[in-house]
């Protein structure tokens, strides 16, 4: 499963824009992470994703959040026991 995590994760970095990108278990312990994501906010992360979770306790579906500077967002994904976070960087208009 390693092997194969590690290959979603390169394949994501190769996707435009893309600084990094990081997965992190239920617990908030980092299951790999490349790029400009460090492992060290796994637990955060992860932490963020329940909290925005609760807010939305009548969606089905976990939300998507954004988090954005001036020069890049950071997207997080929770899905099953997987938190998941892509940190792109914003195209120039």
């Amino acid at each position: 499963m390693e092997k194969e995590l590690d290959k979603h994760l390169e394949e994501t970095m190769t996707t435009h824009g893309v600084l990094g990108t990081m997965c992190a278990d239920q617990h908030g312990m980092c299951l790999g992470a490349k790029g400009s994501v460090s492992g060290d906010s796994a637990g955060m992360v992860t932490r963020l994703s329940e909290l925005v979770g609760q807010l939305e306790s009548s969606s089905e579906e976990d939300p998507i959040i954004c988090i954005e500077s001036d020069s890049s967002t950071l997207m997080i994904k929770k899905h099953d026991d997987i938190t998941m976070a892509i940190h792109k960087a914003k195209v120039p208009t």
